[in-house]
């Protein structure tokens, strides 16, 4: 639409625009309009088509105040038309609201907004604002481009309401605050001409903060010196707002105050996030102490479930030598639930087991707990290891809250020297024989926990005098930047380095040779010579 309009203007007849001009009658409000307007200002007289309809306006008459993107005089305006001098008016829509307000008489208002227009190819653009209103034989347009310090103090009243930061000077001798737009909008009160009164601002100051204000204005004007106040006030809508602001007298010769500088600052999105903060700190801080008694806890119940390595009930089994290292992860953060068991049965042979409760905490303390006490109890079944394993896993499956683990058991016979195993998710058992390591063969049945009514299989191992067997946790093996089955090669190749196959000997080396991560996880192993 306005490039249509911009195209009618170019071919239009201007050849009667200075007839039009010199019989336009007089019009004393269009000429006190001018006079009275401290910007650039312009009177407009519409120029119409043969249907009646607004196509331009002509300059009638301009102040001496005028003001042109292209620094165009005064007697370069009068008498030409508007579209013709700016292009930019049709485009920006400030000739359809000049129109709208020669029909309807509604005063017109506008800006600050980026305002461009074009004289013979050269483009220029500037902020301006913009106010229009009705005469007798026209409009009158008033305008001002915001060059230099209008520019600047546009930019620092936009600063303001970014940060809401407003300044004000109070007055002691009139009584009255002049401050900027956002000084009045931090108080919630609507200052049009730039002033309030200390009353006004008295009055939407919590009551319960009346008091930090008296005080800091008895020391301002004790010591002359600046105060700091932090206050909140009760916006119209009920809502509170919390502001900050600083004083800062301004002393004659004599050492009076005569003004007082004021800023201000809405501080209500800060303190709500402080708020919110400290909520978090006391929330993070009262997990932190529920997490460090629970790791008290499950550190105190390990170590009360777990007999001592050096106990004689654990080294005292028929037919083998034992050594156990049962090592809690350094940081109490990682305690697990790795576990260990041994019995000498009623029919002669020897249990051994060796588990891990999945998590870490109290609840991995707790599961452990209860695996490694069934597996107990089961075990004076005399039942094969896969049996106790089935069992077990009904058990862990029944656990409330939900758990899993892993587990190797075993029974050793002295007599025939057959090693009966079977393993639920758990890393094999690594033999040591005549200088060789190797896992022993298995079959990899699930995790307990992982499928319920599942029949565990059990594998038989014939060991001769002097073997070594050892049982370890993941813990021993794992390593975040390489796979399990490394691992655990990385284990066989310490144990082939042993010369002596005491079990106590043989774990130290594999602990003090292996590489693994003693703050992640618990580790455990459990060592075993047939003698």
């Amino acid at each position: 639409v306005a490039e249509e309009l911009l195209r009618r203007v170019a071919a239009a007849d201007t050849a009667q625009d200075a007839v039009a001009l010199a019989g336009l009658p007089d019009d004393p409000g269009a000429r006190a309009v001018l006079g009275a307007s401290l910007t650039s200002a312009a009177h407009l007289v519409p120029v119409r088509d043969a249907d009646g309809r607004v196509v331009d306006f002509l300059y009638a008459g301009v102040n001496p105040s005028v003001d042109d993107l292209f620094e165009r005089a005064p007697d370069e305006l009068i008498g030409r038309r508007l579209l013709r001098t700016e292009p930019g008016a049709a485009l920006s829509g400030l000739f359809a609201a000049y129109v709208r307000v020669l029909e309807t008489g509604e005063p017109f208002a506008r800006g600050p907004f980026l305002y461009s227009s074009a004289r013979d190819g050269v483009a220029r653009a500037s902020r301006m604002t913009v106010r229009c209103v009705r005469v007798e034989t026209g409009v009158v347009v008033s305008w001002r481009y915001l060059r230099g310090e209008d520019r600047m103090r546009w930019r620092l009243e936009r600063a303001e309401r970014l940060v809401a930061i407003g300044f004000g000077e109070w007055d002691l001798a009139t009584g009255r605050i002049t401050g900027s737009p956002q000084m009045a909008a931090n108080y919630g009160l609507d200052a049009a001409d730039g002033t309030l009164v200390p009353d006004e601002l008295a009055e939407v100051i919590h009551a319960e903060d009346r008091e930090l204000i008296s005080e800091g204005l008895r020391t301002l004007f004790a010591r002359r010196e600046p105060v700091e106040v932090e206050h909140r006030v009760v916006l119209p809508s009920g809502r509170q707002r919390h502001l900050w602001v600083f004083a800062e007298p301004v002393l004659d010769a004599s050492g009076r105050p005569v003004t007082i500088n004021l800023v201000s600052q809405d501080i209500t999105r800060r303190r709500g996030v402080e708020r919110a903060l400290a909520r978090t700190r006391r929330e993070i801080l009262r997990q932190q102490a529920l997490t460090a008694q629970e790791r008290r806890v499950a550190a105190t119940l390990r170590r009360a479930i777990l007999p001592e390595p050096e106990a004689g009930g654990v080294r005292r089994l028929p037919g083998v030598t034992v050594a156990v290292r049962s090592l809690a992860a350094e940081s109490e953060a990682r305690i697990g639930g790795d576990w260990f068991a041994t019995r000498s049965l009623a029919d002669g042979r020897a249990l051994m087991a060796v588990g891990d409760a999945a998590g870490h905490g109290l609840p991995a303390a707790a599961a452990m707990a209860r695996m490694r006490n069934g597996l107990l109890g089961m075990a004076y079944t005399g039942r094969s290891p896969g049996r106790l394993l089935g069992w077990l896993n009904d058990l862990v499956s029944d656990l409330e809250p939900a758990a899993t683990g892993t587990a190797v058991v075993a029974h050793f016979e002295p007599q025939s020297r057959f090693l009966e195993w079977a393993s639920a998710g758990h890393p094999p058992p690594v033999l040591l024989r005549d200088g060789k390591a190797a896992p022993l063969a298995w079959e990899a049945d699930p995790l307990l926990g992982a499928a319920e009514d599942y029949d565990y299989a059990t594998n038989t191992t014939l060991l001769e005098p002097g073997d070594l067997v050892l049982f370890y946790t993941d813990g021993l093996v794992e390593r975040r930047d390489a796979d399990l089955e490394d691992g655990i090669g990385r284990l066989c190749d310490i144990l082939c380095e042993c010369s002596d196959t005491d079990p106590d000997a043989v774990l130290d080396r594999v602990l003090a040779r292996i590489e693994h991560d003693r703050s992640a996880d618990d580790t455990t192993l459990f060592a075993f010579r047939v003698t």
